[in-house]
C-alpha cells in the first residue's frame, strides 16, 4: 500500500490526504445530521423500531458489497459481532431514546464530549499517543463544541439528566468502538468489519423492539410521515457509508485525528436544525465554528503522512 497519492481511475492521482480529509467530512456530516434525522423518525417510528430499520438497510448494503471480502475476517467474526453489539447497538438505541426525551441543546453539550472520549480510548485501548499539536486541537475544538452548544446562554430544560445520561453512554460506547475497531481490525479489510460490525448492532436492536411494544408502538399515530420515512432511510444508507469510511480511516489514522474531525459533529448539528427545524443560528454559532475550524487546521498540520484507499 503505497503513501501520498492513489488512484480512483487509471492516469488519476488523488492526494490521499485528500482522501483521508473528505471521508471524515462525509463520516461528520452524517453524525451531525444523525441527532436531527432521530427527531424526524421519532415522529412516526419507536426508537427502537428507527434502530431497526437503520440496521437492516446498512447491513443488508455492506454485507452485499462486502460479500467477497469477509472471508478476511475468518476466525475474528465472533470478536466485530461482539464490538458491534455493544459499540453500534448500544450507542444508537442509547441516542435514539435520548433524543426522544431530550433536546437538541443537550445534544450538542454532550456530543461535544465524544471527540475527547475517542481520544482517550485510543490512548487506553490503542495505544494511541496524541502529539502536543494534537492534545491543543482537541482542547480548542472542545471550547469551539462548548461554545455553540449554548450550555452558558441557553436553559437546558427542567429535567435534563436523563437525557444527559442517556447522551453520555453514547459517548462511552462510541468511543470504546472506535479503540476497539483500530485494535482488533488489523489485517482485515476495512469493508469486513463494517459490514459485520453492522450486522453486530442487530443483535441489539431487534429484541429492544419489545420496549417500543410496551411504549406507545413500533409505529406511532395512523401514518407513517414521508419525512420519518425518508429519516429513517437516510440513517441506514448513512450509516452504511460513514462507519465504511470511519473503519478504513482508523485503520491508518490514529484516533486522534479521528476524535478531532468529530467536533464538527455539534457544529453540523445546528446547521442541520436551522435547514430542517427553522431554528434560528445564533453568534454563538458562529464563534463555535471558527474554534473547531483552527482545531481542525492545527490538528491537519501535525497527522502523520496520509494513507487510504477508498476503491479497496
Amino acid at each position: 500500500m503505497s503513501v501520498g497519492t492513489r488512484e480512483f481511475t487509471p492516469g488519476i492521482h488523488v492526494p490521499a490526504t485528500l482522501r483521508v480529509r473528505v471521508a471524515l467530512f462525509v463520516m461528520v456530516l452524517f453524525f451531525g445530521g444523525s441527532v436531527p434525522a432521530y427527531k424526524l423518525a421519532s415522529a412516526s417510528f419507536g426508537p427502537a423500531t428507527t434502530n431497526l430499520g437503520r440496521f437492516v438497510i446498512a447491513a443488508a448494503v455492506l454485507v452485499f458489497v462486502a460479500r467477497r471480502r469477509l472471508v478476511t475476517a475468518r476466525g475474528h467474526v465472533r470478536h466485530l459481532l461482539l464490538i458491534g453489539t455493544f459499540g453500534i447497538g448500544l450507542m444508537a438505541a442509547l441516542m435514539a431514546i435520548a433524543v426522544d426525551k431530550g433536546s437538541a441543546t443537550i445534544g450538542s453539550i454532550v456530543i461535544g464530549l465524544e471527540p475527547i472520549g475517542v481520544a482517550l480510548a485510543g490512548m487506553a485501548l490503542a495505544g494511541d499517543k496524541p502529539s502536543r499539536r494534537a492534545l491543543i486541537a482537541l482542547m480548542i475544538g472542545f471550547s469551539g463544541a462548548f461554545a455553540a452548544s449554548g450550555i452558558i446562554t441557553e436553559r437546558t430544560g427542567d429535567a435534563p439528566i436523563v437525557p444527559m445520561l442517556l447522551l453520555l453512554g453514547t459517548v462511552i460506547t462510541f468511543s470504546i468502538y472506535t479503540a476497539l475497531v483500530r485494535r482488533a481490525g488489523q489485517g482485515i479489510d476495512p469493508l469486513a468489519v463494517a459490514a459485520i460490525t453492522q450486522v453486530g448492532a442487530l443483535f441489539l436492536v431487534v429484541p429492544a423492539c419489545l420496549l417500543d411494544l410496551a411504549d406507545k408502538g413500533m409505529v406511532r399515530g395512523d401514518s407513517v410521515s414521508a419525512k420519518s420515512a425518508g429519516a429513517v432511510l437516510f440513517l441506514g444508507f448513512g450509516s452504511a457509508l460513514a462507519y465504511l469510511l470511519l473503519c478504513r480511516v482508523i485503520a491508518h489514522q490514529p484516533p486522534s485525528r479521528v476524535a478531532v474531525s468529530m467536533f464538527l459533529t455539534p457544529l453540523f448539528g445546528v446547521f442541520f436544525s436551522w435547514l430542517i427545524v427553522r431554528e434560528r443560528l445564533q453568534v454563538r454559532d458562529g464563534v463555535g465554528a471558527a474554534l473547531v475550524l483552527l482545531a481542525l487546521w492545527i490538528s491537519e498540520r501535525s497527522s502523520p503522512p496520509a494513507e487510504l484507499s477508498l476503491s479497496g
